[in-house]
Protein backbone atom coordinates (compact mmCIF):
# COMPACT_ATOMS: atom_id res chain seq x y z
CA UNK A 1 0.00 0.00 0.00
CA UNK A 2 1.23 3.66 -0.44
CA UNK A 3 1.79 5.95 2.07
CA UNK A 4 -1.84 7.80 1.99
CA UNK A 5 -3.35 4.29 2.57
CA UNK A 6 -0.98 2.99 5.19
CA UNK A 7 -2.87 1.26 8.06
CA UNK A 8 -1.59 3.82 10.70
CA UNK A 9 -4.09 6.56 8.89
CA UNK A 10 -7.31 6.93 11.16
CA UNK A 11 -10.50 7.00 9.17
CA UNK A 12 -12.57 10.57 9.18
CA UNK A 13 -15.35 10.52 11.26
CA UNK A 14 -18.65 10.32 9.87
CA UNK A 15 -20.57 13.24 9.76
CA UNK A 16 -23.98 14.20 11.50
CA UNK A 17 -26.91 13.58 9.21
CA UNK A 18 -29.25 16.88 8.92
CA UNK A 19 -31.92 14.77 8.28
CA UNK A 20 -34.36 14.38 10.37
CA UNK A 21 -37.43 12.17 10.22
CA UNK A 22 -40.93 13.69 9.78
CA UNK A 23 -43.82 12.14 11.62
CA UNK A 24 -46.05 10.63 9.04
CA UNK A 25 -48.74 12.72 7.70
CA UNK A 26 -52.09 12.09 9.40
CA UNK A 27 -54.20 13.83 6.84
CA UNK A 28 -54.94 13.62 3.22
CA UNK A 29 -57.25 15.17 0.25
CA UNK A 30 -59.85 13.32 -1.65
CA UNK A 31 -60.61 15.00 -4.91
CA UNK A 32 -63.58 14.08 -6.26
CA UNK A 33 -65.60 15.57 -10.13
CA UNK A 34 -69.75 14.70 -9.90
CA UNK A 35 -72.18 15.63 -12.27
CA UNK A 36 -75.40 16.06 -10.58
CA UNK A 37 -78.96 15.96 -12.69
CA UNK A 38 -81.12 18.73 -11.80
CA UNK A 39 -83.62 16.33 -10.61
CA UNK A 40 -80.97 15.99 -7.59
CA UNK A 41 -81.68 11.91 -7.55
CA UNK A 42 -77.73 10.64 -8.23
CA UNK A 43 -74.74 11.71 -8.59
CA UNK A 44 -72.01 10.66 -11.41
CA UNK A 45 -68.39 10.47 -10.04
CA UNK A 46 -66.59 11.69 -12.79
CA UNK A 47 -63.21 11.62 -11.70
CA UNK A 48 -61.65 10.66 -7.90
CA UNK A 49 -58.37 11.23 -6.89
CA UNK A 50 -56.37 10.63 -3.89
CA UNK A 51 -53.16 13.31 -2.42
CA UNK A 52 -51.52 13.88 -0.01
CA UNK A 53 -51.14 17.78 -0.26
CA UNK A 54 -53.37 20.85 0.14
CA UNK A 55 -50.86 22.35 -3.35
CA UNK A 56 -52.09 18.75 -5.17
CA UNK A 57 -55.51 18.97 -4.31
CA UNK A 58 -55.75 22.48 -5.67
CA UNK A 59 -53.65 21.49 -9.02
CA UNK A 60 -56.11 18.30 -9.50
CA UNK A 61 -59.10 21.20 -9.27
CA UNK A 62 -57.64 23.05 -11.83
CA UNK A 63 -57.37 20.37 -14.34
CA UNK A 64 -60.53 18.74 -13.51
CA UNK A 65 -61.91 22.55 -14.25
CA UNK A 66 -60.46 22.63 -17.25
CA UNK A 67 -61.49 19.10 -18.96
CA UNK A 68 -64.98 19.93 -17.66
CA UNK A 69 -65.09 23.24 -19.07
CA UNK A 70 -63.49 21.88 -22.93
CA UNK A 71 -66.04 19.50 -22.51
CA UNK A 72 -68.90 21.75 -22.02
CA UNK A 73 -67.94 24.34 -24.30
CA UNK A 74 -65.57 22.49 -27.15
CA UNK A 75 -63.79 24.33 -29.98
CA UNK A 76 -65.63 23.25 -33.27
CA UNK A 77 -62.09 22.75 -34.36
CA UNK A 78 -61.29 20.33 -32.19
CA UNK A 79 -59.47 17.25 -33.60
CA UNK A 80 -62.35 15.03 -31.87
CA UNK A 81 -65.23 16.71 -32.96
CA UNK A 82 -63.63 16.06 -36.43
CA UNK A 83 -67.09 15.61 -38.19
CA UNK A 84 -69.88 15.65 -35.47
CA UNK A 85 -72.34 17.85 -36.10
CA UNK A 86 -72.71 20.79 -33.85
CA UNK A 87 -75.81 22.74 -32.39
CA UNK A 88 -75.35 26.21 -30.65
CA UNK A 89 -76.82 26.32 -27.34
CA UNK A 90 -75.59 30.00 -26.62
CA UNK A 91 -75.39 28.54 -22.78
CA UNK A 92 -71.87 28.59 -22.10
CA UNK A 93 -71.44 30.64 -18.88
CA UNK A 94 -70.62 26.94 -16.46
CA UNK A 95 -67.36 26.71 -18.68
CA UNK A 96 -66.65 30.68 -18.58
CA UNK A 97 -67.06 30.20 -14.74
CA UNK A 98 -64.71 26.90 -14.62
CA UNK A 99 -61.92 28.75 -17.22
CA UNK A 100 -62.12 32.03 -15.07
CA UNK A 101 -61.62 29.85 -12.38
CA UNK A 102 -58.66 28.20 -13.25
CA UNK A 103 -57.05 31.28 -14.58
CA UNK A 104 -57.14 33.58 -11.64
CA UNK A 105 -54.24 32.83 -9.15
CA UNK A 106 -55.69 34.47 -6.06
CA UNK A 107 -58.15 31.80 -6.54
CA UNK A 108 -56.07 29.18 -6.15
CA UNK A 109 -54.24 30.50 -3.43
CA UNK A 110 -57.05 30.62 -1.82
CA UNK A 111 -58.24 26.84 -2.45
CA UNK A 112 -54.63 26.11 -1.10
CA UNK A 113 -55.04 28.24 1.93
CA UNK A 114 -59.06 26.62 3.05
CA UNK A 115 -57.67 23.16 2.22
CA UNK A 116 -54.06 23.70 3.96
CA UNK A 117 -56.47 24.82 7.09
CA UNK A 118 -58.32 21.14 6.87
CA UNK A 119 -61.74 22.76 5.78
CA UNK A 120 -63.17 21.10 2.27
CA UNK A 121 -63.01 23.28 -0.98
CA UNK A 122 -65.92 23.23 -3.62
CA UNK A 123 -66.51 24.49 -6.60
CA UNK A 124 -70.17 24.13 -8.25
CA UNK A 125 -71.31 25.24 -11.71
CA UNK A 126 -74.81 24.48 -12.82
CA UNK A 127 -75.39 23.89 -16.79
CA UNK A 128 -78.91 23.66 -18.73
CA UNK A 129 -78.83 19.75 -17.45
CA UNK A 130 -76.61 19.16 -14.30
CA UNK A 131 -75.11 20.48 -11.70
CA UNK A 132 -71.24 20.20 -11.73
CA UNK A 133 -69.03 20.22 -8.61
CA UNK A 134 -65.14 20.01 -8.09
CA UNK A 135 -64.75 19.07 -4.14
CA UNK A 136 -61.46 18.42 -2.33
CA UNK A 137 -61.98 17.55 1.15
CA UNK A 138 -59.46 16.57 4.01
CA UNK A 139 -59.73 13.15 5.42
CA UNK A 140 -57.34 11.23 7.38
CA UNK A 141 -54.79 9.05 6.72
CA UNK A 142 -54.31 5.29 8.21
CA UNK A 143 -51.13 4.12 9.21
CA UNK A 144 -50.59 0.83 7.58
CA UNK A 145 -50.30 -2.59 9.04
CA UNK A 146 -46.74 -2.96 10.35
CA UNK A 147 -45.20 -5.95 8.68
CA UNK A 148 -43.83 -8.13 10.11
CA UNK A 149 -44.57 -6.74 13.33
CA UNK A 150 -41.86 -5.64 15.22
CA UNK A 151 -39.19 -8.25 16.86
CA UNK A 152 -40.24 -9.42 20.27
CA UNK A 153 -43.89 -9.09 19.31
CA UNK A 154 -46.58 -11.18 18.15
CA UNK A 155 -50.26 -9.73 16.42
CA UNK A 156 -52.70 -10.04 19.22
CA UNK A 157 -55.72 -12.03 18.16
CA UNK A 158 -57.88 -8.83 17.78
CA UNK A 159 -55.74 -7.63 15.96
CA UNK A 160 -55.33 -4.58 17.55
CA UNK A 161 -52.00 -4.44 17.90
CA UNK A 162 -48.99 -6.23 19.18
CA UNK A 163 -48.94 -8.39 22.08
CA UNK A 164 -45.05 -9.79 24.01
CA UNK A 165 -44.11 -12.44 22.80
CA UNK A 166 -43.73 -13.55 26.61
CA UNK A 167 -47.41 -13.36 26.95
CA UNK A 168 -47.88 -16.09 24.63
CA UNK A 169 -44.94 -18.83 26.03
CA UNK A 170 -47.28 -18.52 29.23
CA UNK A 171 -50.19 -20.09 27.31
Amino acid sequence: MSGRHAAGRRPRPLRASSYTPTAPRSIGYRCEALATPLDGKRAVVLAAHNVRSPRLAARWLQGQAERLARHLDPDPFAPWLHAAPLVLTGDTRAADVLRTWVRDPVKYADAIQKLAARVSYNLTVTDSDARYSLIAAPVPIRRPPQFPPPAGCLPSPAGAGCQPAAAYAAL
